[in-house]
């Protein structure tokens, strides 16, 4: 029945967008070649970006779907965009096909005309102290100095928590990363606040090691970083969907890039995946063994989670880990 279901439901797709998903994957076929925004940001801050710089992650992901439906992680070509604005600007005009690096919102949809995809990273405001500073938490920020963006959504976030909590404090208010990041450096102020991708970005460009510097275990919030396609592109935006299901259940199946081809087929929802099931593939218009492929050109999730954002950063998986490891990655049904 799922099969079957599963069917019905592209079939019908199909039928009710016409036109707008069809011309997506009939110009990304036709050109064999498909064109890929990812979000780089700014070396200081901007009003539009606050996260750290995923590119490389993105683009893996971006060459991961281009393997799904063309079967070569060559066959794409990655534009880099400062800020989301610019790359669904893009997107809304018809010069990238994906975009890779967007905050999901109600306001973002219905502005640009889009709609989005599973996340392939959660971000979340955290505060960063020096290991010396005797800081664990945050209640140990009383009467501390703490570094932030002046303006930004963290900094009001860190001044709303503070007073809730009745904790004393002073801010450093900075109008650009540079500048934030030199104070920390020296230890100016006691900690600093931003999302954590910045935050581990700025601590790896230290001249400090990186283990000199930790997080608090408070977390203020979580925001999705997420693909967006055009509105209407249903199919494309599925096989988008179900390439990032697929980067993860390899994880979580323990397929990698090196064992993907030895990797057996006893188990139902390895079958599932690398290519004994054949309802999503044909639903999709996709190889049968499309998933496998992806697996042997990228890697799982974690793979490319280590290569691109945990190895350059020294950051731990956290909220990216799989659920089972106590994190909020998990995989749609692969079938």
């Amino acid at each position: 029945m799922p099969r079957l279901l599963l069917s019905l439901l592209v079939t019908g797709l199909l039928a009710s967008c016409g036109v707008a998903h069809a011309q997506t994957l009939e110009s990304i076929r036709s050109a064999k070649h498909m064109e890929c925004g990812v979000v780089t940001g700014v070396d200081d801050w901007n009003g539009e970006d606050l996260h750290g710089n995923l590119s490389a992650l993105e683009a893996e992901v971006c060459r991961a779907v281009a393997v799904a439906l063309l079967g070569d992680a060559s066959a794409v070509t990655i534009q880099n965009f400062p800020a989301e604005l610019e790359a669904l600007n893009a997107l809304k005009a018809g010069k990238i096909q994906l975009a890779i690096g967007v905050t999901p919102s109600a306001s973002t949809a219905a502005r640009f005309g889009v709609g989005f995809g599973p996340p392939v990273f959660y971000d979340s405001q955290r505060l960063m102290v020096a290991k010396g500073s005797g800081v664990t938490d945050i209640a140990g920020l009383r009467d501390k100095l703490v570094c932030a963006l002046d303006m930004t959504p963290p900094e009001r976030i860190l001044r709303e928590e503070l007073t809730a909590r009745g904790i004393p404090y002073g801010l450093m208010a900075h109008s650009e990363q540079g500048e934030m990041d030199a104070a920390v450096a020296v230890s100016r102020c006691e900690a600093a606040t931003a999302m954590e991708s910045r935050l581990a970005q700025s601590r790896a460009g230290f001249h400090a090691p990186t283990s000199n510097f930790s997080f608090l275990p408070e977390r203020f919030g979580i925001n999705p970083v997420v693909p967006a396609y055009r509105y209407g592109d249903q199919i494309f935006g599925l096989t988008v969907d179900w390439t990032i299901g697929a980067l993860i259940e390899a994880e979580a199946l323990g397929i990698t890039r090196d064992n993907v081809a030895a990797s057996k087929r006893e188990d139902l929802r390895a079958e599932q995946l690398l290519g004994r099931d054949f309802a999503t593939a044909q639903a999709l218009g996709l190889a049968h063994d499309w998933a496998a492929k992806v697996i042997a050109a990228t890697g799982n999730y974690g793979e490319i989670f280590q290569r691109t954002v945990g190895g350059p950063y020294h950051l731990d998986r956290g909220l990216n880990a799989l659920w089972t490891e106590g994190g909020l990655m998990h995989p749609p049904p692969m079938k």
